[in-house]
């Protein structure tokens, strides 16, 4: 954890479409819903085939990541994930521990 923040989130997701990274772990970094939106947004664009968003207070608002485990994800914030993911390439999706079904 280093504490990246919605700010810090923010920032990388601004330089992920002129990044070559392909494997991306935020896990306990407080980037929460701004963060993880900031991220998503250029998902599409870049090279990230791993995204690790566990336990960053994310709900339903950021609901766009990968690596999702221990956040409080209901049922509406996994229908926001599937919309999301309609047109990438992400091929796993991790969401243990959250408020489903």
């Amino acid at each position: 954890s280093n504490h990246i923040g919605e700010e810090g989130a923010a920032k990388i997701g601004l330089n992920l479409k002129e990044s070559c990274i392909q494997k991306l772990i935020l896990g306990s970094n407080g980037i929460g819903d701004e963060g993880a939106k900031a991220i998503g947004q250029n998902l599409n664009v870049s090279s990230i085939q791993t995204l690790g968003f566990s336990n960053n207070g994310i709900g339903v608002e950021g609901a766009i990541a990968i690596d999702m485990d221990e956040n409080q994800i209901e049922d509406e914030g996994v229908k926001a994930i599937g919309n999301n993911l309609r047109e990438s390439s992400i091929q796993t999706l991790y969401l243990a521990g959250n408020q489903i079904g």
